[in-house]
């Protein structure tokens, strides 16, 4: 898979430098950096935010190591959880093909005054290796 064009010229959408050695510290099982994708946000409510349906396009990066799932969106944190964590079951992975992969979750259960469905559609050519990696998580 292609990776996107910001991070081809730009390196956004890449694992912050940063992070990247507690990432590999953890042990990374996959993952996939400088992948595009949409975030849907199906009747989401927050403090100061409503969205019926947002659509926002990304570059960013996705991985799952032996301690935790993180995915990022530009230089934000989207899923941020550790494995051992109850919630990370909350998180349904789903391959749509070879190359697209969609996490989706309910956004109350990592935040209490949200409310809504997140999901993200991820441009991957990883996809049913993030979905093996996941789907073990979940037992």
């Amino acid at each position: 898979m292609k990776k996107t064009l910001l991070y081809r010229y730009f390196k956004i959408g890449g694992i912050p430098k940063k992070l990247r050695p507690m990432l590999e510290s953890e042990g990374i099982v996959v993952s996939d950096e400088g992948i595009g994708g949409w975030v849907f946000m199906r009747d989401f409510r927050a403090p100061g935010k409503r969205f019926l349906h947002r659509i926002t396009g990304f570059s960013g990066f996705l991985a799952v190591t032996h301690r935790r799932i993180i995915a990022y969106a530009y230089w934000k944190p989207v899923i941020n959880i550790p494995v051992d964590d109850p919630r990370v079951s909350g998180i349904k992975s789903v391959v749509l093909d070879s190359e697209h992969l969609e996490l989706s979750l309910e956004s109350s259960l990592f935040h209490a005054d949200w409310q809504g469905r997140i999901v993200l559609r991820l441009n991957t050519g990883k996809a049913r290796q993030f979905h093996s990696a996941i789907s073990g998580i979940h037992g």
